[in-house]
């Protein structure tokens, strides 16, 4: 369990948190913006600068810089499940990432929301 913040309005959500050292990105502050229930937009700041956007509709080009060094990733979403409310939900992301349209990884993500 990480401790973060989250925010919810109808139509639009957002949650942050800063990595542990468990994720090897120790000191990354990681948000999700939810627009629609159909576009999550990953941004990752501080010794990783990211932006990576799932939509289900098309893939989605963008900078990964991992600090000494960037290149151009392919983001496609293969599904998404977006169950959010002003209590909390579930979000989940099922990716690949291709470089030069070449599959470079399979990624999920599973969060899931409490408020306290």
């Amino acid at each position: 369990m990480t401790d973060g913040s989250y925010c919810y309005e109808p139509g639009f959500a957002l949650l942050s948190y800063v990595e542990s050292e468990m994720t090897g990105l120790e000191g990354v502050v990681t948000s999700f913006q939810i627009e629609d229930g159909k576009t999550v937009t990953l941004r990752r700041s501080g010794k990783v600068n990211a932006e990576m956007v799932f939509d289900r509709r098309q893939a989605h080009e963008s900078l990964y810089d991992v600090g000494f060094g960037a290149m151009m990733i392919s983001v496609v979403t293969e599904d998404m499940t977006v169950l959010l409310n002003e209590h909390g939900g579930v979000l989940d992301l099922d990716y690949r990432v291709e470089v030069e349209h070449a599959l470079c990884s399979r990624n999920r993500y599973h969060i899931e929301i409490q408020t306290i």
